[in-house]
């Protein structure tokens, strides 16, 4: 299907609201992919209302506090121009990575040698450079409460972590097969003799999507390394915020245990105590071990704020 026709397939379905047309330029990533010179931006939700039935606890610590505390890096910077608006921009530098990595094969790459074993697409050999990726920028509202019914998520990035890496759904482009299932590898030789392993999606489950200009790192499931850091074996802490602006999780609860992908709602959330909220909150969790379509969100629970195409 030519970029034109994708487009148009998209208006049709209602997708422009959240797609800006650079993010199809991934063929083969969750939703579409990141872009050269526009990672969305999300425009602010005027007026926003905290639901006392999501809120945390009176007395307890409030989102916007604690995304003031979080642990952004170095790649990450936020500020807070009222109490329930945060925003955020990222150079989007993953600060774990493979020397190499796979990504679809076309014009311009190298010769095709790995095949999805689900969607056959073919993939070539790429470099890591980090003066490729892409950088995003958003605001989020971060006194969200839940809407009437939730939102599917879309294309590309649909929530960042503190390490400033987008989070996609869990699908390809195709919109119906979940990233890890169609997962490979390829074992060669560099040409300084070193044997390396490049992957469709990497061992942190993510991987790079985008085209020429730049290319936006992100995951498909629980950031495995960026939580080993975090949490260990114990409990999860916030690893980052969604688009609506309810925060998101590893996938141990309180006590360290794995939480289970039948304690999740439709949209991987679930309200119960985490280390920065004692008496429970409303969150996302990404479960331990999952490679389906709930590695990640299907949809947000809260309001999505409209997205601006190329405003950043």
């Amino acid at each position: 299907m030519s970029e034109n026709k994708r487009w148009q397939f998209l208006s049709a379905f209602g997708l422009l609201a959240i797609v800006p047309p650079a993010a199809l330029l991934c063929t083969g990533c969750g939703g579409g992919g990141g872009t050269s010179a526009a990672s969305p931006t999300v425009a602010a939700v005027t007026s926003p209302v905290t639901s006392a039935s999501t809120a945390p606890s009176a007395g307890s610590t409030s989102l916007a506090t604690a995304y003031k505390a979080a642990k952004w890096t170095s790649a990450v910077s936020v500020s807070f121009p009222d109490s329930c608006t945060m925003t955020l921009t990222t150079t989007g530098v993953p600060p774990y990575h493979a020397d190499y990595y796979l990504g679809p094969a076309g014009p311009g790459a190298t010769a095709s040698v790995a095949v999805t074993p689900v969607t056959h697409m073919e993939l070539a050999v790429s470099p890591y450079n980090a003066s490729n990726i892409a950088g995003g920028s958003a605001t989020f509202n971060v006194c969200p409460s839940k809407a009437s019914s939730p939102t599917a998520t879309g294309l590309g990035p649909i929530g960042y972590t503190i390490a400033g890496e987008a989070l996609f759904n869990p699908y390809e482009a195709n919109g119906s097969t979940p990233a890890l299932t169609d997962n490979v590898s390829y074992t060669f030789t560099d040409s300084s003799g070193k044997v390396q392993t490049a992957s469709f999606i990497d061992s942190c489950n993510s991987h790079a999507a985008g085209g020429a200009g730049g290319a936006t790192w992100h995951y498909h499931a629980v950031p495995s390394c960026l939580t080993s850091q975090l949490d260990g074996n114990g409990p999860s802490h916030m690893l980052g915020i969604a688009l609506d602006g309810f925060p998101i999780y590893g996938g141990r609860d309180v006590n360290g245990n794995i939480i289970q992908v039948s304690q999740l709602d439709a949209c991987n959330g679930i309200t119960s105590p985490t280390p920065e909220f004692p008496n429970g909150v409303y969150h996302y969790v990404l479960p331990v071990g999952v490679a389906g379509k709930q590695s990640s969100l299907n949809c947000y629970s809260g309001t999505v704020l409209r997205v601006l195409a190329n405003a950043f």
